[in-house]
């Protein structure tokens, strides 16, 4: 549609709704632990989440992996904290499992159960959850924010806050205060947003014989789309379902140059996603052995988006900066899991490790694997660090971001990203603007030694201590 001009919105008297030390806005994986830990550090908090429920790309966004909680030779945990505090409530319920006996691999969750867990979480730190409402504006006095403007069915109303923590993913709230960011790499393309979708009916046995070891699968997805005649980008990873003996997820729908922070992008990335899907559906059913009776079991409330808004903070994290284990004095967060470029353009995948490997997946998809090391050698890293001034945005004085938007480059982005360095991102936050309602200070005069000791009583590890 066509750009209809403009149109003038008259002032208006909003209702405050309530005034709280600390509103955290989005309430995925980073939010829900940034609400809990200030809150836990004593700090009144209000949690906001647009959809009816917590969660984000885990349960919104159907993705059910959680792994890289320990180090790259796999003997010590690197990531603790609420990650590991999830993980022990999920286990209670029966309602996780790790691929090695010893819970050193990855996790894989069960995404209704983890909405309970996550509810369950927030009401028993004493958090005040406000489901079904989003920032919309923000009410700016100089650098500081005044009030931010959420919107609900109620209309809209303003919450006063002390401090702000945007885990809106996209960061929205930075944006509208007027934090400088970026989008995308040189070119302003982003990571291409994926589908994550269930399927029942699956001999998994037959599947995994027939179907993986053989490329039975890539041969039948590796070809024009029949809809619109262009190449299918296509990436299809499976896990298992944990209560379900003929159910796998399937990630294997994905929509290039998407920008999610443009609802008309938006749209497009959901319905092409979709249909995607129903694609990739029917060529598994027809031409793969094992999925001859596999029918749809479920889809998420969304597409599962990878990158958007990237906020310039005090620090600006470098792909090298992970990749050689740069240790750093204010280190707020620790992880694995490597550099993970999906190409914006179309197929195509880019790996790189801490060992040192380069791994590419190629539009046939097939594989090719080198050393990203100058000596072509490989190495043993045990993890990298991000420090915190990755989360204080510039030009705004009472903010600070969790979860995917903050500040990093397109590279480094690829591998933070991930829901257990968002998790990090969102505890370190929480804690942070806990101690600076507390203690006074700014968040960027925020002493590094102060907030790494509160993290540490939260359970979280540094250089592999507890």
């Amino acid at each position: 549609m066509s750009d209809s001009g403009s149109m003038m919105v008259p002032a208006e008297k909003v209702p405050v709704l309530c005034e709280v030390d600390l509103l955290v806005c989005g309430g995925g994986p980073a939010g829900v632990c940034a609400a809990v830990a200030a809150a836990r550090a004593g700090a009144r908090v209000l949690l906001l989440e647009r959809h009816g429920f917590f969660g984000g790309m885990t349960t919104a966004g159907g993705v059910t992996i959680w792994h890289s909680l320990y180090s790259t030779d796999g003997e010590t945990q690197v990531i603790g904290g609420l990650v590991q505090e999830l993980v022990e409530r999920l286990v209670r319920r029966d309602a996780v499992r790790n691929s090695r006996p010893d819970g050193r691999g990855h996790f894989v969750l069960d995404t209704e159960y983890a909405k309970l867990v996550l509810d369950e979480l927030v009401r028993d730190a004493g958090v005040v959850p406000l489901l079904h409402a989003w920032a919309a504006g923000v009410v700016m006095e100089g650098s500081q924010i005044a009030g931010v403007l959420t919107q609900s069915k109620a209309g809209r109303q303003a919450v006063r806050a002390r401090m702000v923590v945007d885990a809106t993913g996209d960061g929205d709230v930075a944006a509208l205060a007027g934090a400088p960011f970026e989008k995308g790499d040189a070119e302003g393309l982003m990571q291409p947003p994926g589908l994550c979708f269930r399927i029942g009916g699956v001999d998994r046995r037959r599947a995994s014989e027939e179907g993986f070891k053989t490329g039975a699968v890539m041969r039948a997805l590796n070809r024009p789309m029949d809809y619109n005649g262009q190449e299918y980008p296509c990436f299809l990873w499976t896990t298992e379902s944990l209560f379900r003996e003929d159910e796998l997820l399937v990630a294997g729908a994905r929509v290039t140059e998407v920008d999610a922070t443009d609802a008309w992008s938006f749209t497009r990335a959901e319905m092409e996603g979709r249909q995607q899907m129903e694609w990739v559906l029917t060529r598994l059913r027809h031409e793969v052995p094992g999925f001859e009776k596999a029918y749809l079991t479920g889809l998420p409330a969304q597409i599962g988006i990878r990158e958007t808004r990237r906020i310039l903070g005090e620090h600006l994290l470098q792909e090298q900066e992970l990749l050689e284990g740069v240790r750093f004095p204010d280190a707020i967060a620790q992880g694995t899991y490597p550099v993970d470029i999906h190409n914006p353009r179309g197929r195509g995948i880019v790996f790189k490790h801490l060992d040192g490997r380069r791994r590419e997946v190629l539009p046939d998809g097939s594989r090719r694997e080198e050393t990203w090391t100058p000596d072509g050698k490989e190495r043993q890293t045990p993890c990298y660090q991000v420090p915190y001034g990755v989360l204080v945005p510039r030009k705004v004085e009472n903010l600070l971001v969790a979860g995917r938007c903050i500040s990093a480059t397109h590279e480094a982005h690829g591998a933070i990203r991930v829901m257990v360095n968002c998790m990090q991102f969102g505890q370190a936050a929480g804690a942070a603007a806990a101690l600076c309602v507390r203690e006074g200070y700014a968040p960027r005069e925020l002493p590094a030694p102060l907030l790494r000791r509160l993290l540490l009583e939260q359970g979280c590890c540094f250089l592999g201590e507890r």
